[in-house]
């Protein structure tokens, strides 16, 4: 069976499934270069529907992952081009404000209709929709239809509508191992802001393990939302930058988070019956956190925040164990891409083992979609380097390299270069970056489009910072450690598997100093990929070598883009990063190193 799978809307993208193996995943944010995109996934569906047509087959299903549909936020796809002005204006008095006190918001959709900035080539057309029905889910529903149908000119065959937490759930659970789903009995649990009227979810396994049952739902489960508003308050940009919230917790004292979340976010919700609800929430949330955090200093916001997500989320598995006796949970949704809540979860004495897939966020309900419809008969996700290739013509890849630097007089190539060369490099406190293969899906680079260096150099930290990624000072850089040898530098008692950065662990004190460029410099904490061979042999032979030269069986790692730019996908994409930054030193595809000859 071959399925399609749509995320449209936020972190739009297309996955293909063929006989219960992924096939592709494409981010529509890499191909439009708009980071985060919102909106339907045209060029993503169309490479799937490019791919059926060169193998001469047909897709038996798409589906699209949601069933209420709405319509503003396509026609005014806010996420694209909203600055945090913008934001507060639309939590503000113009907007947000103006629905609770039922005053006309005629002025403010007139508004979004002159602005010049939406007007993109990236946007269907809804112009033929009134406003008054932008939230008709029926309306949408057939012009989604109705377009993919025309787009794929007679290679789709069936088209359905899914549930938006169905496809967090599915793709939660059925991308762990068979093995872990036959041994374990696996709750999941989906946290968002919102999707189809939901934030949270409650999944088991059916007794034969081929599939899931719901036990309860909540539409009260503020979590991701009440993050999002503290985000724009801390003027940093919604459903983008809370992993920098998260990141700045960590530098506020204990006793100071703790009175802004005794004082502001303690009463707001409350575990009741294995779910997240509502507790003492306010009619207008965004006012009354605006107005009670005003008081306090930025760091202890961040830091109140996250003790707030992390004893709600752990009095809801608290309240699972009791009832059920689940000692084993999925997470995924939004609220998963928190590092630090899961590392707190990971640690609750009754838990045995937390599984969190890649990018939980709205971009990998598509994939969930595909393992809803194939179910038990589809294979987990072993790897995620499911995107665009480096290089399109495998058999012209020495033409198409000598192409692009002959553009460029200021730089020259060392052909056939092997992985102890760029080691060597590292051990001499360059920094590299590795562009390879096939793109990685989701939020974090892992190897195939990523920036490296030695891991106990502090030093690299200002480079990387200053004059190529252009972050925030006080965000932590993560970690590729080799996962036969992280057991000396990081403490994980439980033996969790974390293959894609998805929890946090502490640092062993003693091999800290080995290590500290790439944990978080206040709470010494590492945001680990544990890679094993066979999943990126490439990327594991460069960290292996390193490791002979210095000891040290790990790199620091962060994405290979510009700061607000998507990650880089295609060979071009590469370039122009590579061009555009600081970098001195690009290896491409383990063979070629291209070495700039002025870096300034």
């Amino acid at each position: 069976m071959i399925i399609l799978g749509i995320n449209a809307g936020h972190g739009a993208t297309a996955a293909l499934m063929i006989n219960g193996k992924l096939k592709f995943v494409y981010q529509e944010e890499r191909l439009t270069k708009i980071k985060n995109f919102n909106g339907y996934p045209r060029l993503s569906i169309q490479k799937c529907l490019n791919f059926i047509r060169s193998i001469k087959s047909k897709i038996d299903v798409a589906a699209f992952c949601s069933v209420k549909i709405e319509g503003y936020g396509f026609k005014f796809p806010i996420a694209n081009y909203f600055t945090i002005k913008d934001f507060m204006g639309f939590y503000g008095e113009e907007y947000y404000e103006r629905i609770f006190s039922n005053k006309s918001i005629k002025n403010y959709f007139k508004k979004l209709e002159l602005d010049k900035r939406r007007k993109s080539k990236y946007n269907l057309n809804f112009e033929k929709f009134k406003n008054s029905d932008l939230n008709n889910s029926e309306k949408f529903r057939k012009y989604f239809k109705d377009y993919l149908i025309n787009q794929s000119k007679g290679l789709i065959n069936k088209t359905y509508f899914l549930d938006h937490h169905t496809c967090h759930a599915h793709y939660a659970y059925f991308s762990i191992d068979r093995k872990e789903l036959k041994k374990n009995k696996i709750a999941v649990i989906t946290l968002d802001s919102m999707g189809d009227d939901l934030n949270q979810t409650l999944w088991f396994p059916s007794k034969d393990k081929t599939k899931l049952i719901n036990i309860n739902r909540s539409s009260e489960c503020d979590l991701a939302r009440i993050y999002k508003l503290v985000t724009l308050i801390l003027s940093m940009k919604p459903n983008e930058h809370e992993y920098k919230v998260m990141g700045l917790a960590a530098y506020a004292k204990s006793s100071y988070s703790m009175e802004v979340f005794e004082n502001v976010f303690k009463d707001l919700l409350q575990v009741k019956n294995c779910k997240i609800v509502h507790k003492n929430r306010p009619k207008n949330l965004y006012q009354y956190l605006r107005k009670k955090l005003d008081q306090y200093r930025f760091d202890n916001i961040a830091g109140g925040l996250q003790i707030y997500l992390e004893k709600i989320t752990s009095k809801l598995l608290l309240q699972i164990n009791k009832k059920y006796k689940i000692t084993h949970f999925a997470i995924s949704g939004g609220v998963a891409m928190n590092v630090k809540m899961h590392k707190v979860l990971s640690e609750l004495n009754f838990l045995k083992k937390i599984y969190v897939a890649p990018s939980g966020t709205d971009e990998s309900t598509s994939i969930g979609a595909c393992y809803y419809l194939q179910k038990i008969n589809s294979q987990p996700l072993n790897n995620i380097y499911l995107g665009q290739k480096l290089f399109e013509k495998e058999n012209k890849i020495d033409i198409q390299i000598n192409n692009q630097i002959k553009k460029n007089k200021n730089l020259v190539i060392k052909k056939n270069v092997k992985s102890n060369y760029i080691a060597r490099l590292l051990k001499k406190g360059e920094i590299v970056a590795i562009a390879q293969d096939r793109e990685e899906f989701g939020a974090r680079a892992l190897g195939n489009r990523s920036i490296i260096a030695d891991p106990s150099n502090l030093n690299v930290i200002k480079v990387i910072n200053e004059m190529i990624k252009n972050r925030d000072f006080w965000m932590p850089f993560a970690l590729t450690i080799l996962h036969n040898k992280h057991k000396s530098y990081i403490k994980n008692n439980k033996n969790i598997l974390s293959e894609f950065m998805t929890i946090a662990f502490n640092a062993n004190e003693k091999k800290i100093d080995l290590i500290k460029a790439g944990t978080h410099p206040y709470d010494n904490t590492v945001r680990p990929q544990m890679l094993k061979k066979n999943k990126n042999e490439n990327y594991y032979n460069i960290i292996n070598e390193f490791y002979k030269l210095t000891n040290i069986p790990a790199v620091l790692n962060t994405s290979l883009n510009l700061h607000g730019h998507p990650i880089s996908s295609d060979i071009e994409d590469v370039l122009f990063t590579f061009n555009n930054s600081g970098l001195k030193y690009l290896y491409l595809q383990n063979k070629f190193l291209i070495k700039k000859l002025n870096n300034k």
